[in-house]
């Protein structure tokens, strides 16, 4: 598996959430927030095993498993 920042992922990718393995269907990007001052993604994917829906929210520069 290789690892890409949160900010790389795009629709379409198959990505490591919890252990399994999840389709990525949308992401979103938001500005620098006031507190931390980072860029924060909200990946929405959904698992290819039991088919159901996976939401994780990242900081654009963490690194996530892909294949």
């Amino acid at each position: 598996m290789v690892q890409k920042k949160a900010s790389e992922i795009k629709e379409g990718d198959i990505i490591l959430v919890y252990g399994e393995k999840a389709a990525v269907r949308k992401i979103e990007t938001s500005g620098k927030g006031i507190k931390q001052g980072r860029v924060k993604c909200r990946i929405e994917a959904e698992s290819l095993k039991a088919n159901k829906p996976l939401v994780i929210i990242r900081l654009a520069e963490d690194m996530i498993e892909t294949e």
